[in-house]
């Protein structure tokens, strides 16, 4: 486990986040249960300073064929750039599997297409409560075998933050069931990874996270699951509760300010338990998916070099 020491540059600009996050706190929990104002709140989770919002890149619409119709995603290249991509990543949004969006997270995918050399593909997947589970799920499933259709003979990176996340490592553990093919690595960042809600810091951290509230949490999983008959422990919901051996190399980012802290520990101390190259890395102080704050926060930035790197260790260049 990796974790990053409380003073120095890492925290520089940390400040003006917990203020926007804080803020963005109280105004959804002002809304009360108009959906469509969290929804909005929830697009604006990064919007912390303009040099965030402007991340310099080309987005290219286009539809993945899925096995209910079609999904709308974007391909997202640095603007800086005309090369061919080295790799391809799938992006899986957060927003807590009601809200977000491949616009949402351009910051993000944008930065995370220069990090890992990538052509980022961000799927608008579809959201719970009026899709309720598998829904979703199958969405990023049929958007994985697709890509793998589209470039088999490319490094292939699937990558989610939050609920993103959690669809991301439940994608890997079906995939590994039906054997079919896995990414060359995995990226989470502040995964949600057990819809029981049994982490300890989720109490332990509430007080310190600025911007989810646990009592809110079984709420939403109600709201995911809906008439399903999947319960919290099925590892499509959880992904926790999977076999955990087998994982391809996977990096799970996660700040110590947040209650899903044990979401992250817990998954990635019992992929290790179970000999899957798991590297969990803790940032101190800072709060959930704190990598989309780049450039303006400075742990931000280097939680962005650590990911270049982790792609060039696993994830082999796209050969000429």
């Amino acid at each position: 486990m990796h974790r990053t020491p409380s003073p120095g540059a890492a925290h520089e600009g940390l400040d003006a986040v917990l203020t926007h996050l804080e803020r963005l706190k109280s105004l959804n929990l002002a809304s009360g249960n108009d959906l469509v104002v969290k929804r909005r709140l929830l697009d604006l989770y990064f919007a912390a300073d303009p040099t965030i919002l402007d991340a310099h890149c080309r987005v290219e619409p286009l539809l993945i064929p899925t096995r209910a119709g079609v999904i709308a995603a974007e391909r997202v290249r640095p603007a800086e750039t005309d090369d061919t991509p080295s790799r391809r990543l799938l992006y899986i949004h957060g927003g807590s599997w009601i809200a977000g969006s491949p616009a949402s997270h351009r910051p993000l995918t944008a930065r995370l297409a220069r990090a890992c050399q990538a052509e980022v593909i961000a799927i608008d997947y579809r959201l719970a409560p009026e899709s309720p589970f598998p829904a979703g799920l199958e969405d990023c499933l049929d958007a994985w075998h697709w890509l793998c259709r589209e470039h088999p003979d490319d490094g292939l990176l699937l990558a989610g933050d939050s609920a993103g996340g959690n669809l991301t490592l439940a994608c890997v553990d079906v995939l590994k069931r039906e054997a079919r093919r896995l990414p060359e690595a995995v990226l989470a960042f502040s995964p949600a990874t057990d819809q029981s809600w049994e982490s300890d810091s989720l109490t332990r951290k509430a007080d310190v996270d600025p911007i989810l509230d646990a009592s809110l949490l079984p709420r939403l999983t109600r709201l995911y699951l809906g008439q399903s008959a999947a319960e919290p422990g099925d590892p499509r919901v959880s992904p926790i509760e999977g076999d955990l051996a087998g994982l391809p190399p996977t990096l799970i980012q996660c700040g110590e300010a947040e209650i899903l802290l044990d979401d992250s520990r817990r998954y990635a101390e019992q992929a290790q338990q179970s000999g899957s190259p798991v590297k969990l890395s803790l940032w101190a102080d800072m709060p959930h998916v704190f990598v989309g704050f780049a450039p303006l926060l400075g742990a931000a930035n280097r939680a962005l070099e650590e990911i270049a790197r982790f792609a060039d260790e696993h994830c082999a260049a796209r050969s000429a």
